[in-house]
């Protein structure tokens, strides 16, 4: 039977040649000019495939591979965006949405393009990655500007002072752009974006740690995503999965920065965590919001008891109260960060974690107990 690929795009003439063009590969196609019909057709028969413009005429297509991505339903779905955009921060938007890939228009696109679909419906439908020893924490949070970095480099820091002699390692997983790098003062072209492009056969401890920092002055090291929003879009998704077996192999610790992302590049971290830290902050619309992050982890069996809720009160003074946030998520928060706004500030401002910045600080002691709180986590995935 052959594979079923529906086209998605506004522009007739596009849609007449692409269907042309599959159906002389082999394919049985289907052509859409809104993104509102391809979802009826996707939700009454998923096709193997699905090609689109994010360009519609009824709204950003993006927005359609996000609600694809965030439904198990459509987790083997192929995705490809085709597009006239050439700018690297749509192209990394949209591999962030969801896409297998980012083709981009012009002479030869064709080629391409079905070069690109025979490699996709040949490959696994499903990588997971290998259960390996170590801790891998992934913090992550419904909306942006909850403290994720902060909460990440601070518990690290807490992480260290713990353990002293334990290999700690910070990874930036926001893309196109993370604040890791910056937070710490850390400059280098060392990434992740760059080391997917290492060929496979190379890719083993010796090569990862070459991407990895020294110990930096407070106990642990980083791993950054990308150093522009043009490296990023190079970022080969197929390879995170082996990257972090290796990380889970190398270090005790793995602490990674996720921000609100949700997507195929997360995902497998997140499935794979001993714990996630999600954070919220106290306000109606991000605890609102942060349910239907809990409810759609729920959908991916990911168990409730490995899910570490911290309320951070320090990006504002917008207050819900610890028994409305708990009663809206059905969970009991482990920490709240206190409202120490003006303190945290200055250590970021001086690119220092706030513990480091201010050792005596009572609310240091929130970052100890929540590294104490993820300690208890098994080493190896349940």
């Amino acid at each position: 039977m052959p594979a079923r690929i529906l086209v998605i795009d506004q522009d007739h003439a596009t849609l007449v040649w692409l269907r042309s063009k599959l159906s002389a590969e082999g394919y049985s196609v289907e052509t859409v000019p809104r993104g509102d019909v391809a979802l009826q057709k996707i939700e009454q028969q998923v096709p193997d495939l699905i090609v689109l413009d994010p360009r519609l005429p009824d709204g950003n297509g993006l927005d359609l591979v996000q609600r694809l991505r965030s439904d198990p339903a459509y987790a083997t779905l192929g995705i490809i965006i085709l597009s006239a955009e050439t700018d690297p921060t749509v192209i990394a938007q949209g591999l962030n949405a969801g896409a297998d890939e980012y083709i981009i228009k012009r002479p030869g696109a064709d080629i391409e393009l079905v070069a690109k679909i025979r490699a996709w419906l040949i490959k696994p439908k499903r990588r997971e990655m290998p259960i390996e020893r170590g801790r891998l924490y992934s913090f992550c949070s419904a909306k942006g500007g909850t403290g994720t970095t902060s909460l990440c480099i601070n518990t690290a820091y807490a992480l260290a002072k713990l353990e002293p002699r334990a290999e700690i390692l910070v990874v930036d997983m926001v893309f196109p752009i993370g604040s890791v790098a910056p937070s710490l003062a850390y400059e280098s072209r060392n990434t992740i974006a760059k080391l997917s492009q290492e060929s496979p056969q190379t890719l083993d401890v010796a090569l990862v740690k070459k991407y990895v920092s020294p110990v930096l002055p407070w106990g642990f090291r980083v791993l950054i995503g990308a150093s522009d929003p043009q490296e990023a879009s190079t970022l080969d998704v197929n390879q995170i999965a082996p990257i972090f077996s290796i990380l889970r192999k190398t270090y005790d610790y793995v602490l990674v920065d996720l921000g609100r992302t949700l997507s195929r590049i997360s995902l497998p971290i997140i499935e794979n965590s001993s714990a996630i830290v999600v954070i919220v902050t106290p306000d109606i619309s991000t605890v609102k919001a942060s349910r239907l992050v809990l409810d759609f982890l729920e959908t991916r069996n990911i168990d409730r008891h490995r899910i570490v809720l911290v309320n951070n009160r320090t990006v504002g003074r917008v207050w819900t109260t610890t028994e409305d946030i708990e009663r809206e998520l059905k969970l009991p928060l482990a920490v709240t960060v206190p409202y120490v706004v003006e303190y945290m500030t200055m250590a970021i401002n001086e690119a220092m974690p706030f513990m480091h910045k201010f050792p005596e600080h009572a609310a240091g002691m929130v970052f100890t107990n929540l590294a104490q709180r993820l300690q208890q986590y098994d080493r190896v995935k349940k």
